[in-house]
């Protein structure tokens, strides 16, 4: 008796069409195998998985299994063979390994197609035509997806403030349309920052507007999308892809804001954005810090404390910081501002420099940079970028080992070759580290180097020019404030 593998599978296009349903196709596929006398040995589903691609988990179950010694099933019944594939390299590759290699034949129910020169040509032309349908399927969802935004219909969530009514469009949700009033009214009225509006949302939100208020972890970003958005000045806006014209529908939903207070915002927005480098003047370390926690900028910040009175009045105080960039858009450690005083800073890179100058600091070779090191540099992260791939590579194959995509001597072969070439990226590695290490008398050449610069150094000189000496050379610093460390890492001028 054959042993039959019942394949099912339906797209998420396809789940509610009319005899593609999985008991459907499971229905007649068991009646064929009473029919011809066949028995079933494993039943194989995909739902909601498109043909379009070989990365189903029921059909690489299924081909895994097919693999197995001694074979659990003579053939693969499907009901179309576009439920098998719908992409003919797919499918005449796995035809192939199936038919040629394991002595498996894929079998449609409802399509014949005998081992004949004329049988393989329908085969191939059934192919064709169920990749050309899956092509035309996106088009024309594509189509559709364009019908509805030309009617100023939802084609995926509602931002805050909305939901999608029944007949497709945006409606007014009051609870959240309160916050976004409040965020355009604090940022345009009350003249607050981005920063500030988050941190009152993340404190404040669920006990000043509920759950609404406490439905996002806010950050600055967040503010910002919002305030940028313009559906809600009651347009709608979607653009299918990249390169393609945007549509555009005005009035297609009532508006949560004035159009006035709409563009008020994108001009304090747009004066930051010009502001942004100097709205508190040029500063000697900008540029140079870097977050020894997730290797993002260290930017100035101003850390305000609360009014205080003196003899002219109130007057709001601040600490100049350096702070982790990417802390404010919850990038960085979670719950921990890696942050170090501007004047701290200042003075602990020109002391080490001094101590350098004068011998007392011995620096590891990586502390100092040359325009040969670069290139070096490059290279060597690039050796060790080829050893985590081939490490990866392993990796997967070892996966398609475990599930039985790979025997145990294609996983044998397949070892031998990576280990071969790890051998050889391992000792370019080794190569190009000891040249790194070799540094060519460059911490002498770094001490002629920084008395030059200090040579010119003027305390009371502008800032731009004193940083400008700086950048002659320091390349960067690192600073760990769990630690309270500040690495380092200088820069010999070209010669």
């Amino acid at each position: 008796m054959v042993r039959a593998a019942l394949y099912v599978r339906v797209s998420t296009e396809e789940q509610a069409q009319e005899g593609l349903s999985i008991d459907a196709q499971l229905k007649a596929l068991r009646q064929y195998c009473r029919d011809h006398h066949y028995e079933i040995a494993e039943t194989f589903v995909d739902a909601g998985e498109s043909a379009r691609t070989d990365k189903r988990p029921g059909f690489q179950r299924m081909i895994a299994g097919a693999k197995q010694k001694p074979k659990p099933f003579d053939v693969i019944l499907v009901h179309k063979m576009d439920r098998f594939a719908r992409n003919r390299e797919d499918s005449a590759v796995y035809k192939a390994l199936l038919r040629k290699e394991l002595g498996i034949d894929v079998v449609s129910m409802t399509e014949r197609f005998d081992d004949t020169p004329t049988g393989k040509l329908t085969e191939g032309i059934m192919e064709v035509i169920a990749e050309f349908y899956s092509a035309n399927l996106a088009h024309e969802v594509l189509k559709g997806m364009r019908e509805k935004a030309e009617r100023g219909q939802a084609l995926g969530l509602a931002p805050l403030g909305y939901r999608i009514a029944p007949g497709g469009k945006f409606e007014i949700l009051e609870d959240e349309a309160s916050v976004v009033r409040w965020i355009f009214e604090a940022y345009v009225v009350k003249q607050l920052g981005l920063n500030r509006i988050a941190r009152f949302l993340r404190e404040n939100g669920l006990t000043e507007f509920g759950r609404a208020g406490g439905k996002f972890r806010w950050s600055a970003q967040g503010v910002k999308v919002i305030l940028t958005n313009r559906t809600y000045l009651g347009e709608f806006h979607w653009q299918p892809r990249s390169d393609a014209t945007p549509i555009v529908v005005s009035g297609s939903h009532p508006a949560i804001v004035d159009s006035g207070v709409f563009v008020a915002a994108q001009k304090r927005l747009a004066q930051n954005r010009r502001d942004r480098h100097t709205r508190w003047g040029e500063y000697l370390l900008r540029g140079f810090g870097r977050c020894a926690l997730c290797g993002s900028t260290l930017a100035y910040y101003r850390d305000y404390n609360r009014w205080t009175k003196d003899r002219e009045g109130e007057q709001r105080t601040y600490k100049e910081v350096l702070a982790c960039y990417r802390y404010y858009q919850y990038r960085c450690e979670p719950g921990y501002r890696n942050w170090v005083a501007m004047a701290n800073a200042e003075a602990a890179i020109l002391a080490t420099i001094r101590q350098v100058m004068a011998g007392q600091v011995s620096l590891d070779p990586s502390q100092i940079l040359w325009s040969g090191r670069d290139d070096l540099t490059r290279q060597l992260n690039a050796v060790r970028r080829r050893l985590n791939q081939l490490q990866e590579r392993f990796n997967r194959q070892l996966v398609a080992y475990e599930e039985g995509v790979l025997d145990l001597e294609e996983l044998r072969a397949a070892k031998v070759r990576l280990n071969e070439e790890k051998t050889q990226w391992e000792a370019n590695l080794q190569g190009i580290q000891k040249l790194l290490a070799d540094d060519h008398g460059a911490a002498r050449d770094l001490q002629h180097a920084l008395h030059d610069v200090m040579d010119q150094w003027r305390d009371d000189d502008p800032v731009e020019v004193r940083r400008m000496l700086l950048g002659q050379v320091l390349d960067h610093f690192v600073y760990n404030r769990k630690k309270d460390e500040v690495r380092i890492v200088f820069r010999l001028p070209p010669t």
